[in-house]
């Protein structure tokens, strides 16, 4: 009877130990399924390296509150700045029904994405749901039953960057509804100066200065130029004028600000590497910021 008694002591306690181990919040970013995980409150974002052929360079917004998604955005930004993918295409400026022959729109399918993703909480639990290498999938649908044709791996993907990263620190700067504010210097020359940014939970994440072209001839902006612009060989410049212009960007994200002098001519010794006249680059902030 000791014997027996023992027994159900230990297997007791050894079940009370199960049950407390699989209850423990460990607060583990990118684990929010059976194991009671939760992911620590605040605002992720996250944003592809480079921007695609198609121009464009996705970006992520995720919101968590009281240990749960709450809110998800998939948006888009160009080389060339229209504004975020998703508000440019609900406003009928990306046509992929009417241009694409697509049954939906690309705002409303990556809404669909985003759906999911609050729904089920864990973006990697989506990986099982591709139908394609290139990130296309059969299990979504929009709100009327359409099916979701583009390819969504991008966002699961970004989404899982986000959360695995920390929450963006609260900026001083006015968050706008769909994260991004551009800017546009018009220009009766050849090229119109522009800027770009993201910003999350008031801090300025992502910054993009490009100069398109008034000519109509000349298709590429200045970045898509790249060293063929020939500041370097035929202007003699330290630098190309897109990498003065990433210097810039840099700087912006790192200062959160533009706060600089500049002389006479426009040119300022306050930004490492950049030479060229760039008082148009604090204007440009100005503008879309208010700062």
């Amino acid at each position: 009877m000791k014997k027996l008694l023992s027994i159900l002591i230990a297997v007791l306690m050894v079940a009370t130990f199960a049950v407390g181990c699989g209850t423990t919040d460990n607060g583990d970013n990118g684990d929010n399924g059976d194991n009671g995980a939760t992911y620590a409150d605040g605002v992720y974002f996250a944003q592809e390296d480079e921007f695609a052929s198609s121009g464009y360079k996705y970006f992520v917004v995720i919101t968590v509150e009281g240990g749960e998604i709450t809110d998800a955005h998939w948006g888009g930004t160009n080389l060339k700045p229209v504004g975020n993918k998703k508000t440019f295409s609900a406003e009928g400026n990306y046509p992929m029904v009417e241009r694409g022959g697509a049954a939906a729109e690309w705002d409303v399918q990556a809404a669909a994405a985003e759906a999911w993703l609050i729904e089920n909480q864990d973006p990697a639990a989506f990986d099982d749901l591709y139908t394609s290498e290139e990130g296309y999938t059969d299990a979504l649908e929009t709100d009327d039953g359409t099916q979701v044709s583009i390819h969504v791996i991008e966002f699961f993907e970004l989404a899982k960057t986000a959360l695995a990263g920390t929450p963006v620190a609260a900026g001083d700067y006015e968050t706008p509804e769909d994260y991004v504010v551009n800017a546009v210097i018009e220009s009766d020359g050849d090229w119109n100066n522009v800027a770009e940014f993201i910003v999350v939970n008031g801090t300025i994440v992502s910054a993009n200065y490009n100069a398109t072209s008034n000519v109509e001839d000349q298709p590429l902006s200045k970045k898509e130029l790249g060293a063929d612009y020939g500041m370097v060989e035929r202007g003699g410049a330290s630098a190309e004028w897109y990498e003065q212009a990433e210097s810039v960007e840099a700087f912006v994200l790192e200062t959160q600000g533009f706060d600089i002098e500049f002389d006479a001519d426009g040119k300022t010794d306050a930004i490492a590497g950049v030479t060229i006249t760039a008082n148009y680059f604090q204007e440009l902030f100005e503008m879309a910021l208010g700062q």
